[in-house]
């Protein structure tokens, strides 16, 4: 007999306890007692959980260490133990009969009571042939059971396949943020800097003095107190811009009005323009101007020029637009580097953001044979991500998804239809073809429905004529000589072939 064992703690009360027996489903109830416990040690509270026990139509017994407690349960008729395990090894007695003493009643009469429980049987189930019948339909019953729940079948179908091919426009812009149904997606940016240089020659010529030009002049007093003329004095035109020769060593003019020296002089500056005439050299630049004159009674001459290669600015911008015409397209290939796989290039959309330097060598104005031309600049152009282009194929596949059809997997393969061209207005445009392979779509139910309870040859003839198979179901059903598919639907199960 199963006990219901409810260990108890130093905080129960009788409310408590109470509850804790309400749970019990069982005939037996043990209350285990805490050691060197206190709780319900009145003879109240046994007697009221006693009662308790009794309205569960259970019998109720206690496990305790403390003798005064164990006689207490022994006076209510309560069986009382000291272990756990001796109280479920061991028979308990039966309590005796609570409330008030039974009284008198008159012995009732069984027989009359027997009759009215159980009537005599009728006549005519006593005769063979009733038996007979009700035997035989008792077996047909357990027959027609056995027929439903006995067979079982499996139906496998293999999904029809198709491939959906569709050809969409796109336009790629700037201004748009998110891919939409419309054929619109991002135009997505990207940029790089490329730093190169070129060279090419110079066309220009340019004369340029080679040698200085030499001559003699003569000083001439203009006091009667002696004048010492140091190397370097300057004497010079009264030309604009004036021409300009230098004493090449130390001269004294005696002293006296009228009195001269003569001595060489040499242009400060190369060229053939220091080729004067006579009489030219007039001027005489510092605190000499004063007390000397100057003249020079012969011509100048040694002055040469040579002719050098110098840039026009033909030749600037030649090498500028030469050496940005290979920048952009060292430009577009390193742009095209920067896009993940699957991206598209907009190559109409590329174009110079910043020039960042570009250095000339000579400088304007310089000659050199060559010119040489650096330039540091950032480029951009415009792109459509793969992740876009694939969100839009999809979109656009599954607005024209054929009925009954679902895709077979998430692979979509996409080639461009038509080149990527840019518009003045900064749209893009190009055709774009997907393709991808579709399953039909087929509902176990609906096949479990069209079959159930009929002949396999049957059962196949209106799957295929009803469902998208890619071949004839198999359809197997268990015992292999019953003739029909099961009449309960859960007996067949259905393979998809997924």
């Amino acid at each position: 007999m199963k006990t219901q064992v409810i260990k108890l703690d130093s905080l129960d009360d009788v409310t408590s306890v109470r509850d804790k027996m309400s749970w019990a489903k069982t005939e037996r109830i043990l209350l285990v007692f805490p050691p060197r416990s206190r709780i319900l040690a009145r003879t109240l509270d046994l007697r009221l959980l006693q009662r308790h026990a009794s309205t569960l139509g259970a019998q109720l017994a206690i496990v305790s260490r403390s003798d005064d407690l164990r006689g207490t349960a022994e006076e209510l008729n309560i069986p009382a133990f000291t272990r756990t395990a001796s109280a479920q090894r061991k028979a308990w007695e039966r309590e005796k009969a609570l409330g008030r003493p039974s009284r008198r009643f008159e012995r009732p009469d069984l027989r009359k009571m027997r009759r009215e429980v159980f009537p005599p049987e009728a006549r005519w189930r006593s005769l063979s042939g009733f038996r007979l019948l009700f035997f035989s339909l008792a077996v047909l019953a357990i027959l027609a059971v056995l027929s439903l729940f006995i067979p079982s079948a499996t139906i496998q179908l293999n999904p029809a396949t198709r491939m959906q091919s569709l050809t969409f426009s796109i336009s790629a812009s700037p201004n748009v943020t998110n891919v939409n149904l419309g054929g619109s997606l991002p135009a997505r940016l990207t940029s790089v800097i490329v730093e190169h240089s070129k060279s090419a020659q110079a066309t220009g010529r340019v004369s340029i003095p080679d040698a200085q030009a030499q001559g003699l002049v003569q000083f001439r007093n203009l006091t009667t107190a002696l004048a010492g003329i140091p190397s370097g004095t300057v004497v010079s035109t009264q030309t604009s811009p004036p021409v300009r020769f230098a004493t090449t060593m130390d001269a004294v003019v005696a002293a006296g009005i009228d009195k001269t020296v003569d001595v060489p002089v040499q242009a400060v500056e190369a060229g053939s323009t220091g080729n004067l005439p006579a009489g030219m050299l007039i001027a005489i630049e510092g605190d000499l101007g004063t007390s000397l004159a100057v003249s020079n009674p012969d011509p100048t001459a040694g002055g040469t020029d040579r002719t050098a290669a110098i840039q026009t600015a033909a030749d600037r911008l030649h090498i500028h637009q030469a050496l940005l015409a290979e920048l952009l397209e060292e430009c577009k290939t390193s742009l095209q580097k920067t896009l993940s796989p699957g991206d598209i290039f907009f190559p109409d959309t590329l174009a110079v953001s910043q020039i960042l330097s570009d250095t000339y060598f000579p400088a304007e104005g310089q000659s050199g044979d060559t010119l040489s031309l650096t330039i540091r600049l950032k480029c951009q152009a415009q792109y459509a991500s793969l992740t876009d282009v694939n969100a839009l194929a999809e979109m656009s596949m599954d607005a024209n998804l054929p009925e009954g059809f679902a895709t077979a997997s998430n692979e979509l393969t996409r080639q461009p239809a038509s080149i990527p061209v840019t518009e003045a207005d900064g749209i893009t445009h190009w055709d774009m073809q997907a393709q991808r392979f579709l399953r039909a779509q087929l509902n176990p139910l609906t096949a479990v429905q069209l079959s159930v309870g009929r002949r396999p040859a049957k059962a196949v003839l209106r799957l295929n004529e009803s469902l998208l198979l890619a071949e004839a179901p198999v359809i197997q059903v268990k015992p292999d000589w019953w003739p029909w598919l099961p009449v309960i639907p859960f007996r067949i199960i259905v393979f998809t072939g997924d």
